[in-house]
């Protein structure tokens, strides 16, 4: 197999590349935003069913907590019915301590029946702000997975394509080029690079003068010494034929 044959390939190959390495970030992207909207509706599902409990159980303990206010109430009644009945100061005085701390434990309840009151409100409006967005990503959901699952299995379809040509240009180039191609594709996307007049089209740097004549006779690759590319020699495309002056005939 020939230089000129061997660039043909790895320019062949190069750039089915290109179109795989396109097709691999449009799949990855489009996976992540598939993935993203199911994740967050599995998100929002497992908050709500997290909200919903813990307002069932601020619901529970306010019901507990007014119905201690309720007996709170009565028990004060009836301490205010003892003091009314007291027979000395005695009885007074404790009959008296007996509703101050009864009505003291009321305030306590009815301040913390106020405060899960306000809870359980803004855990209600919490719900239904998260359901209200859940209902929406579902709904986009529903409607987006389709055409994504869609164009993940055409963009999978082309990418076997590419895939199977690819293994047919491998199979013409010499393994120890292939290898050489490889090695410099973990580091940079593009492996190769041509040159028509000494500098590097790759990176641009300009190439050393024997290096470059070396590569015009095209016997072998070489590597720029900047960019470590697989680097050859493409002879510049010849200039258009200027048209005749009209003037001078």
């Amino acid at each position: 197999m020939s230089i000129r044959e061997q660039i043909a390939s790895l320019e062949e190959l190069s750039a089915i590349d290109v179109e795989i390495r396109r097709i691999d970030e449009l799949l990855e992207k489009q996976k992540k935003g598939l993935s993203g909207m199911q994740s967050e509706v599995k998100g929002l599902e497992d908050r709500l069913k997290a909200d919903r409990e813990m307002l069932v159980a601020m619901e529970r303990t306010r019901s507990e907590l007014m119905t201690e206010a309720r007996q709170m109430t009565q028990q004060i009644d009836k301490s205010r019915e003892k003091l009314g009945r007291s027979r000395n100061e005695r009885e007074s005085n404790a009959a008296q301590r007996e509703v101050e701390e009864l009505r003291k434990l009321l305030r306590d309840r009815e301040d913390e029946v106020e405060r899960l009151n306000n809870a359980t409100n803004a855990a209600r409006a919490a719900i239904e702000d998260a359901d209200g967005k859940r209902t929406t990503i579902a709904g986009d959901l529903a409607g987006t997975a389709p055409g994504i699952t869609t164009s993940l299995s055409e963009l999978e379809a082309e990418r076997a394509v590419f895939a199977e040509n690819r293994v047919k240009v491998v199979a013409r180039l010499p393994n120890i080029l292939y290898r050489r191609y490889q090695s410099i594709r973990t580091r940079r996307p593009v492996a190769i690079a041509r040159t028509t007049d000494g500098t590097c089209m790759g990176c641009h740097v300009s190439v050393p003068p024997m290096m470059f004549q070396k590569m015009r006779r095209m016997h072998e690759f070489e590597q720029c010494p900047n960019c470590l590319r697989i680097l050859y020699y493409h002879a510049p495309d010849a200039a258009p034929a200027s048209a005749p002056d009209p003037s001078r005939a």
